[in-house]
């Protein structure tokens, strides 16, 4: 016998409009309901589906349930079982119950009758609860226990009925809204903040509308708006959901200057150049939540919170107040890392964040490899001169011997970088750079060189280290005169882009990558220093292939490097656990010896496969690839290990 538990509607208060039932055990005739007090997040319409108390069941029902828990209280046995739930007419309450229903929850281990029937009851709770919450108060549950020998299924059936939606939802201040200049007015109804009407009435659309029209109120001038009460009413003639949000606005608020408190040891100019809002705007929450995601970004603080003053200022503007505890301005670090190219590699870092108390950064690094070793400085002044302009300086000397060349140099550059928008980025850097060089086939010879480096770049992507979505776009144009055989004047050009698609989620990402570049002036690369020509092949370019092998070489197949360079890539990204996923790729690239060779001829390939674990800081990778095109003197192999995606 099926156990049947009805659609009914109840109230926080009372149940209303159920008394009769008809001949299947549904009530007969419209019902009316209205909630007390709320919580402010619109919390009534979680009560409507979460806290209906079964309805009275008919004396003969009743009195066969008794007699059949008797006969199952003596049954002592231990009874797996499994889970039969039907929903032919709407497939996603099935789903949706067999995920998360007491009965799905415990179906490994083996139970007695009595508690597989407690079980089934409380699921049936909850399947009602489910049938309300996607909007269907007509329909019902209905469960019985199948026992076949040692086995048991449980078999469920939803008949839901027609799908509620949505009528009348007014948002309602509690008092009235004066006109102010400026301002844009609040919402009036649900419909203002993306729920339309005649929308099904599914209760977390309805609540995260709610939600919304609460946010409105405070990004439209009122900081210390709130929900301070909703009603609900179903119109069983008319299958519909009406809501009325009562919003509390409080005082309307015109955004001031930063009013730090707490442990703030950056100054007061840095604070306010972060602001994301001018002074006199509306109030504007959501404008504050960005400007305090920036501050928790530069890593000077443990926490910050910033909030609405409770009266205006002397200027009638409303200061924010921002809450503040600092944390470390120095770390110390490292990372060890491995690929075939250059062996086991250890880098150690140091940072010095707020140097001079204005948010200003000094950071060292020391990487250490077999044949390469650097010294590296990196100085970065915010807000320099203006709110959308940092000074940057950077510094270092190197040491790197490879099947290319042998290099000491030493370098320097500073220049200006600047925020066109939230997105383009722009910089202009000269620099100076001298040293020694040694070709292969050629002695040992000196460089200096002067350059003015001009850069715009485009980032949309959502994450630094791990994207998922978006794209990023670099493009560069640097003249450099200098000497090295004999005096040269070239202008290096480079253009990379980036994009990142997630295939049905962000779990699965199609990431691909591309990169062009030439060397203008220059007929033939050794007439410059290594370090303005292109060499492709290694872990950051076409994996499969040595260090900077792919490209013209030797008759010793030594690497001679190009005046124009061509690189393709695509990665196929899955995350299939919480910290750990797989990657497919294939790279592609070739350098040129003359500007005018037609690119994309003659392309190198490499693919391979790779592992990601996933930390708080970025993934760390570990990518086996192999060359499809392989040459003579080309491993059949390479290893990379390092932290972050490959690009």
């Amino acid at each position: 016998m099926f156990v049947r538990f009805t659609a009914v509607l109840s109230l926080t208060l009372a149940l209303c409009g159920c008394g009769v039932f008809g001949p299947e055990g549904r009530p007969e005739g419209p019902a009316s309901v209205a909630g007390g007090s709320a919580p402010p997040t619109g919390g009534n319409l979680a009560y409507l589906h979460a806290n209906i108390p079964a309805p009275k069941l008919p004396p003969e029902l009743a009195g066969s349930a008794r007699a059949a828990n008797t006969v199952v209280a003596a049954d002592r046995r231990l009874y797996r079982y499994s889970i039969d739930c039907q929903s032919p007419e709407v497939p996603e309450l099935a789903e949706r119950f067999e995920k998360t229903s007491r009965l799905s929850q415990f179906d490994k281990e083996p139970e007695m009758l009595a508690t597989l029937e407690q079980r089934l009851a409380v699921s049936l709770d909850e399947g009602r609860a489910l049938l309300h919450s996607r909007g269907y108060y007509d329909g019902y549950v209905e469960g019985r226990l199948n026992i076949e020998a040692d086995k048991v299924a449980a078999v469920i059936r939803f008949s839901p009925g027609k799908q509620y939606t949505l009528g009348r939802a007014a948002v309602i201040p509690a008092e009235p809204l004066a006109s102010e200049a400026g301002a844009t007015a609040p919402p009036a109804s649900l419909e203002d903040v993306g729920l339309a009407k005649g929308s099904p009435a599914v209760a977390d659309d309805i609540l995260n509308a709610v939600n919304l029209a609460e946010a409105a109120f405070r990004n439209r001038g009122y900081p210390r708006a709130r929900v301070e009460n909703t009603r609900y009413t179903v119109d069983r003639t008319q299958k519909t959901l009406e809501a009325e949000v009562l919003v509390q606005p409080g005082s309307f608020a015109r955004m001031g200057q930063v009013e730090p408190s707490g442990e703030i040891t950056v100054d007061r100019t840095y604070l306010n150049a972060q602001q994301t809002w001018k002074s006199g705007a509306p109030w504007n929450q959501e404008l504050l939540d960005n400007y305090l995601a920036a501050l928790r970004q530069t890593g000077l603080f443990q926490s910050v919170e910033g909030y609405a003053a409770r009266e205006d200022g002397p200027d009638g503007l409303r200061p924010v107040v921002i809450r503040a505890v600092g944390g470390p301005e120095r770390t110390v670090g490292g990372m060890v890392s491995y690929d075939t190219d250059f062996g086991p590699g250890l880098t150690g870092y140091w940072e010095h964040r707020n140097l001079t108390g204005h948010g200003d950064r000094l950071r060292l690094d020391l990487p250490l490899w077999g044949d390469l070793q650097e010294f590296a400085a990196d100085y970065r002044y915010p807000f320099f001169a203006r709110p959308d302009q940092d000074l940057i300086a950077r510094g270092g000397i190197l040491h790197e011997d490879s099947d290319a060349y042998e290099l000491w140099s030493g370098a320097f550059a500073a220049g200006l970088e600047r925020r066109l928008s939230r997105r383009w980025t722009v910089s202009a850097l000269g620099s100076v750079e001298g040293g020694s060089l040694e070709d292969p086939d050629e002695p040992q010879k000196e460089f200096l060189m002067f350059g003015l480096a001009a850069s715009a770049a485009y980032d949309s992507s959502n994450n630094l280290l791990d994207p998922s979505r978006g794209g990023r776009l670099m493009l560069l144009a640097a003249p450099y005169t200098g000497t090295f055989h004999d005096s040269f004047n070239v202008v290096r050009s480079r253009v990379e882009g980036r994009y990142f698609l997630p295939l049905g989620s962000e779990r699965l990402v199609l990431a691909t990558r591309g990169v062009w570049g030439s060397l203008w002036g220059a007929d033939n690369s050794r007439e410059v220093p290594s370090t303005l020509r292109f060499y492709s092949g290694g872990g950051g370019s076409v994996r499969g292939y040595d260090y900077q092998s792919v490209g013209p070489r030797n008759n010793k197949n030594e690497p001679l490097g190009g005046v124009s360079q061509v690189e393709v890539g695509t990665e196929a990204r899955w995350r299939f656990a919480e910290t750990m996923g797989l990657v497919a790729f294939i790279d592609g690239g070739m350098v040129y010896e003359n500007v005018d060779e037609e690119i994309f001829q003659d392309l190198l390939w490499g693919a391979g496969l790779g592992f990601r674990y996933y930390t708080a800081i970025g993934p760390v990778r570990a990518d086996v690839a192999v060359p499809l095109d392989k040459r003579p003197g080309d491993s059949s192999w390479q290893l990379y290990i390092s932290i972050g995606q490959s690009f």
